[in-house]
């Protein structure tokens, strides 16, 4: 079920994110953050009151866009019973839910990393769900399911990305489009090269899989 709101991220060129109608953060803790009716969050890294904006940014001459060698915006299915797992690599934000949560399906070094007969679909659903990124999604009968119910909220993760949940609307520069309209996660460092999303570039020596082709 579609959750309605008013609640809205726009992306500044070169800039950083404007929050709009949303009154908390989640902070890395857990804790509640106010926020004014409009919040300029950090996108460059360089501010020195994160998550806020402190126009480091403008210090810095950051340049904001897409960037050359970003891993392709293509979503990948991988066969199981039942069930299938699609993976949009663009988007990982590399959280590491999966490969904690089901590790025998999802292979950290291997080439077809995805093994979906490796576990019941049961259990593939569940893990599926935890991805803050939307890269993950899974096939039913011919049916994708990528958006849950979540409420809205932006939780702020302590070394990476802000992870929207709840149909927050995404707008702005590029007029980006998540993978999954209700879950999505944004780049804080400046270094992704698929901004405004978040591609992982915060952690070092990353697997990154593409070219795995067309799964199995």
């Amino acid at each position: 079920m579609k959750i309605q709101n008013n609640i809205e991220i726009e992306v500044i060129k070169d800039g950083p994110y404007l929050v709009r109608n949303l009154n908390r953060l989640t902070g890395p803790g857990g804790e509640s953050i106010s926020l004014p009716p409009v919040a300029a969050l950090c996108r460059c890294g360089r501010s020195a009151n994160k998550p806020f904006c402190d126009e480091g940014h403008v210090r810095a001459g950051f340049k904001s866009g897409k960037k050359e060698g970003r891993l392709r915006d293509k979503v990948i299915g991988y066969k199981g019973e039942g069930i299938t797992i699609n993976d949009n690599r663009s988007v990982c934000s590399h959280d590491g839910s999966c490969f904690t949560c089901l590790p025998e399906v999802f292979r950290r070094k291997e080439w077809r990393w995805i093994k979906p007969k490796n576990a019941p679909a049961e259990k593939i659903i569940e893990t599926v769900r935890k991805c803050p990124s939307g890269a993950l999604s899974y096939t039913i009968d011919g049916v994708r399911y990528q958006d849950w119910d979540g409420s809205p909220a932006i939780i702020v993760d302590r070394h990476g990305p802000l992870n929207v949940r709840g149909y927050i609307a995404l707008k702005g520069e590029g007029d980006p489009v998540p993978e999954s309209k209700e879950h999505y996660s944004l780049c804080t460092c400046g270094t992704s090269k698929n901004q405004p999303f978040c591609d992982g570039s915060h952690l070092p020596g990353i697997f990154a899989y593409e070219g795995v082709g067309s799964g199995e």
